[in-house]
């Protein structure tokens, strides 16, 4: 006859975090997603200028007409100003964006100078004395709930003012 073995706590806890884990990609698969609308970049504000490279805070403003909110987790993507190649840059912090909502979200971006042509140096600088910037985006954007992650292609080109901190 066979005897039942005995589970240990620590299986026990392993086979609950699994039970629960199912269960939430279960629950999220099912959840219809509408479309995520990007109004536009609001403002690119310089935070930081150095040889090695860029940061900024882009602010963009997002509707999310879903019953979840949702991250966006750090993405890479090409990054152009006024036609000049700057490299990639990194959405260096996760965003949450809200359910059933419209609202303003600032990115933290990081960029090098690694595909920087340094006889554009000069071209740069004085774009950056202006009002305006056209910046070009290009890549994915990754996104997800729990476990339900997603790559977003992304190609914007906008002018936007520029804001100096």
């Amino acid at each position: 006859m066979l005897q039942p073995q005995s589970l240990n706590t620590s299986d026990m806890k392993k086979y609950i975090f699994y039970l629960f884990v199912f269960y939430c990609a279960t629950l999220v698969s099912c959840v219809e997603f509408k479309e995520v609308t990007f109004s536009g970049v609001e403002n690119v504000k310089l935070t930081s200028l150095t040889q090695k490279g860029i940061e900024a805070l882009i602010t963009v403003r997002i509707k999310n007409p879903n019953k979840m909110s949702f991250t966006v987790y750090k993405s890479e993507m090409d990054v152009a100003i006024s036609g000049i190649n700057l490299g990639k840059a990194y959405i260096s912090e996760n965003v949450k964006i809200k359910r059933n909502s419209e609202a303003l979200y600032s990115f933290k971006i990081n960029s090098d100078f690694s595909q920087l042509n340094f006889l554009n140096i000069p071209k740069l600088l004085s774009i950056a004395s202006g009002k305006m910037l056209q910046v070009n985006i290009k890549g994915n954007l990754k996104g997800g709930i729990l476990l339900a992650k997603h790559s977003y292609p992304v190609d914007i080109t906008q002018n936007v003012p520029l804001g100096l901190k």
